[in-house]
């Protein structure tokens, strides 16, 4: 008998906490639309099966029994607004009123979370879950393969750099004619990176600010200086120290291009 009771009680407070009445304040407050992803989704927006409640459930139980509220009120969502309750870097109030739900780190809107420092989640994830994707979205990464291209101009320069510079000092020809093809290659594969990283900063949601404003300007100096140190060395070796002046200061703001692209990616 004490277990039954126990079940009944249970079953109560599950009924208070999914109520039709809590619902219609929900669906109010985020101006929810027949359509809407959270919408169909009806209980699943803070609870996973009935009674048990998702992570933004939980903030909003927390929320009434601190504000000694009995039933879900406008004000105690409005304190949930701003708060991250999935962990996905998109607070509560947004992802609600965009028709996404709140409680699931699977559904968010498109893009780069609009206070989100670590962008490594956000590296090749399903940019629309729970909407419409479109053609670029279905065939290319939202990496866009920047990160497979962005390699080479790096490798390839700072190696035929050192190439150049060994090869000029110790008077070795063959050296030298490596090291200006990797200078070259290196060169040419950065006009690939530069779209495919502004392809990354678009669909992103990047700002211009902070690193993610000194790597694309560092990117395209260097990509310019590379330019110009190749068309320098196309015809001969040069033996100049303004020729190894200009090599040196290419090669450092390539180092510091990649530099800053790894501070965009994994520096919290």
């Amino acid at each position: 008998m004490r277990a039954v009771t126990l079940v009944i009680v249970a079953l109560l407070a599950a009924r208070a906490s999914a109520t039709p009445e809590n619902w219609e304040v929900y669906k109010n407050y985020y101006n929810l639309k027949p359509g809407m992803t959270n919408f169909n989704a009806g209980c699943k927006n803070c609870h996973t099966e009935v009674p048990q409640h998702n992570v933004f459930g939980k903030d909003v139980n927390e929320m009434m029994r601190a504000a000694g509220a009995k039933r879900l009120t406008p004000a105690i969502l409005a304190m949930l607004d701003s708060k991250d309750s999935d962990g996905d870097g998109w607070p509560n109030g947004v992802e609600a009123r965009q028709g996404f739900l709140p409680g699931d780190p699977n559904s968010h809107p498109a893009g780069m979370p609009p206070n989100q420092k670590d962008h490594t989640k956000m590296m090749g994830a399903d940019m629309n879950r729970g909407g419409t994707r479109s053609f670029l979205d279905e065939f290319v990464p939202l990496h866009s393969f920047h990160p497979l291209i962005i390699h080479f101009p790096i490798a390839l320069f700072l190696f035929g750099a050192a190439l150049e510079f060994f090869g000029w000092r110790k008077k070795v020809e063959a050296m030298r004619q490596a090291g200006w093809y990797c200078v070259l290659f290196g060169a040419l594969s950065a006009f690939l990176a530069i779209p495919t990283g502004l392809m990354v900063f678009y669909r992103s949601g990047f700002q211009w600010s902070g690193n993610a404003l000194i790597h694309p300007i560092l990117a395209v100096s260097a990509t310019l200086l590379m330019t110009a140190t190749v068309l320098w060395r196309r015809k001969a070796a040069h033996e100049s120290y303004a020729y190894f002046a200009l090599l040196l200061l290419t090669a450092a703001l390539v180092a510091a291009t990649g530099h800053f692209g790894g501070q965009i990616v994994y520096r919290t």
